[in-house]
């Protein structure tokens, strides 16, 4: 385990590295200012996503224009992983059912992108997904449209890594290694905020429920305000 959470925690150290090289020139808000974020980190001025075309578990093309008018709460993994993507998509669904209940900005939806698409079919991540929450949409390429979803993962930088494999190891499951951070975007499909895990020694990078309950509230109200 200390090995997987070494090689994710470096995954995830370099993309958050480039998001914020990417962002090198745009005003950064973090906890050190009046709005104070524990796990979080808010884009003043939001970061577009290009244009795309992936499909959902129910086989509907989704475009950015079809996350607009709504906020979204993204995370990517993996159907086959064997531990941080559901740990992380047990969190988020306690996490939008405390929303729901509270009434606290609920207008949010989850997704989930596979960087495994060749396993996670729509039928997959349908089956998948209901495990945890039947409101979470799952999103993954559209067959024969290998390049469409390119905008999609550089706009967040998202990082992965899939193992080769050889004619001796074909039978056996392979590995995808990725990054483990949560992306907000706001009802104009933008990039709004980027969620990191809590890293400690020898454990799975983490979510807090609290502090992504605290986080998220924080940042909708302060831009309320704006």
């Amino acid at each position: 385990m200390l090995r997987w959470s070494l090689r994710h925690t470096l995954i995830s150290s370099v993309l958050l590295a480039l998001l914020l090289a990417a962002t090198a020139f745009r005003v950064l808000l973090t906890n050190h200012n009046a709005l104070e974020l524990q796990q979080a980190v808010l884009l003043t001025n939001p970061v577009p996503i290009s244009d795309f075309v992936l499909v959902d578990q129910y086989q509907q093309q989704v475009t950015a224009a079809d996350l607009q008018g709504q906020w979204h709460l993204l995370s990517y993994g993996f159907t086959y992983c064997p531990d941080i993507c559901p740990l992380t998509l047990a969190k988020l669904s306690r996490f939008h059912l405390e929303l729901e209940q509270s009434q606290a900005y609920p207008d949010l939806q989850l997704l989930f992108y596979s960087v495994d698409p060749e396993r996670d079919t729509p039928e997959t991540l349908r089956e998948y997904l209901s495990f945890f929450a039947t409101d979470i949409r799952g999103l993954t390429r559209l067959p024969g449209e290998e390049q469409r979803h390119q905008p999609f993962e550089q706009s967040l930088s998202i990082l992965y890594a899939i193992s080769p494999v050889d004619e001796l190891s074909s039978y056996l499951p392979y590995n995808v290694d990725h990054g483990v951070l949560l992306y907000l975007l706001n009802p104009q499909a933008e990039l709004q905020a980027i969620f990191t895990p809590i890293e400690q020694p020898g454990a799975l990078p983490d979510f807090d429920i609290e502090a992504l309950y605290h986080d998220y509230l924080a940042i909708r109200r302060y831009l309320d305000q704006r």
